[in-house]
């Protein structure tokens, strides 16, 4: 991450408390102080909480035989491959 949290996460400021202001503290701004295991970890732990809070994560969809098929089929894909298809989801749900 090359900006700081703040830029990523409005209403984020110097000075502020909070979880984002102790993860600053901690990190630093960028989280530069995080390795990627650390970093991989999180993000499977922050989109396991966003998909508990999704209204539709109960509700069985006609397309989850294909999602669980491209889950099973991942190590096909490249790492930088892997990366855009974790940005191209996050833009997805952010569009939502």
């Amino acid at each position: 991450m090359t900006k700081p949290i703040g830029y990523f996460c409005s209403g984020t400021m110097p000075g502020d408390t909070g979880l984002l202001a102790d993860m600053q503290e901690s990190w630093g701004s960028t989280f530069e102080a995080l390795n990627n295991a650390q970093r991989l970890w999180m993000i499977q732990k922050v989109s396991w909480s966003l998909f508990q809070d999704d209204p539709d994560s109960h509700l069985d969809s006609p397309r989850d035989a294909e999602t669980e098929e491209v889950v099973q089929r991942l190590d096909e894909l490249s790492r930088g491959q892997l990366l855009g298809l974790l940005d191209a989801l996050v833009a997805q749900v952010k569009g939502n």
